[in-house]
């Protein structure tokens, strides 16, 4: 959908609804502004996925699920748990923000997130105009 809709404020508050009934989830903001997140987060702008990479120079044997999934402080009010990540990308009008997104999922896999964190749900918040692919219409 067109951006500034409202696509994250209804992915989070889907999210915090799902952990309300005592689920597991991981909310994954995949837009290069890396705000899908924010709400969730209690106004914090976490690291992103891609800069946790480049900051370590792609090695992942340098970085830990922690650094990449954030638990939401919302958990405490709620019966579930809800980890929220981030994808980031690159600048707006430079480079390919689907590379991002890509890079994002293929390290949660490597960590195995969705079993480590014993997730239930994963909703992934996808950005409005994908460049370069990415993510496809149905």
């Amino acid at each position: 959908g067109k951006g500034g809709i409202g696509k994250s404020m209804v992915s989070s508050h889907i999210s915090f609804a799902l952990a309300t009934q005592g689920l597991r989830v991981m909310h994954v903001g995949c837009d290069p502004k890396h705000d899908s997140t924010r709400l969730l987060l209690r106004g914090r702008m976490p690291t992103t996925i891609l800069d946790v990479l480049r900051d370590n120079e792609f090695d992942l044997t340098n970085i830990s699920l922690e650094d990449i999934a954030i638990e939401s402080p919302l958990s405490a009010e709620c019966s579930g748990e809800i980890y929220c990540a981030e994808s980031g990308g690159p600048e707006a009008g430079i480079g390919c923000g689907g590379k991002g997104v890509i890079e994002a999922i293929e390290t949660l896999r490597h960590f195995d997130a969705y079993r480590a964190l014993d997730l239930d749900v994963v909703l992934y918040d996808v950005l409005g105009d994908v460049v370069c692919g990415g993510f496809a219409m149905p």
